[in-house]
């Protein structure tokens, strides 16, 4: 299961039948996956401001003096692009007969794999990749929507850390770090803690799995993000 912090907490949201993740994290990856391929000409005009448009996967015929380059969204753009096509390559590793499509810019490996091969994701083999993949998705689609939005909101948890545990040579440790709500421009809400991003569980689930675990006393209210 993705949802580290709700298990942690002893009320893990329950797997969608067949699959390694739950019902909203499965839609999560669908909608991250969306939302990198309808945004990515979005980012692309983000890379030249002053040019009204660019495109970095079309760049070798320029003949005209290169515009001027914003980096950090050139950086972004790298990144949203490591991460699916590393998602998309080990689909095709792990299914025989599996192709990738003729159009193999990133929106539409992102909306190849939103529409036709979630399922291969979410329900592989291999649950920990499920959980990588997640988390790769996950992070392209933060990265696309800070040059296209603006960055995330965050707030810390106050007496909330995270429980997250590691297993090593048969010795286990707790994270125990600060855990923060944070929240991204376009409303999508994750809490996670300070130290790694992977530890983390989407706000919805968080909450829900609070509330069934510890009823909250009268008037007691969950933080709400505000910028820092």
């Amino acid at each position: 299961m993705v949802h580290l912090v709700a298990e942690q907490d002893q009320v893990p949201p329950v797997a969608a039948p067949g699959l390694n993740v739950c019902v909203g994290c499965d839609d999560r990856m669908r909608a991250d996956l969306r939302l990198i391929a309808d945004r990515w000409e979005e980012a692309q005009d983000a890379l030249h401001p002053s040019s009204g448009g660019g495109d970095s996967e079309r760049h070798a015929g320029r003949v005209e003096p290169p515009l001027p380059l914003d980096v950090s969204v050139s950086d972004a753009l790298r990144i949203v692009r490591d991460d699916v096509w590393s998602v998309a390559l080990r689909l095709v590793d792990d299914h025989d007969g599996l192709a990738l499509p003729a159009d193999q810019t990133t929106p539409s490996l992102a909306e190849w794999m939103a529409k036709w091969q979630l399922i291969k994701i979410a329900g592989s083999a291999d649950k920990g990749w499920s959980r990588e993949a997640y988390w790769l998705i996950a992070s392209a689609a933060d990265q696309i929507t800070a040059v296209t939005h603006g960055v995330e909101t965050r707030v810390d948890m106050p007496a909330m850390f995270c429980k997250h545990k590691t297993h090593v040579d048969m010795k286990t440790s707790v994270c125990g770090a600060q855990l923060m709500l944070a929240e991204r421009p376009d409303g999508v809400k994750t809490v996670r803690c300070n130290e790694d991003v992977s530890h983390a569980v989407p706000w919805d689930i968080w909450s829900q799995a609070l509330r069934a675990s510890r009823p909250q006393r009268r008037g007691a209210r969950l933080p709400r993000a505000s910028r820092v």
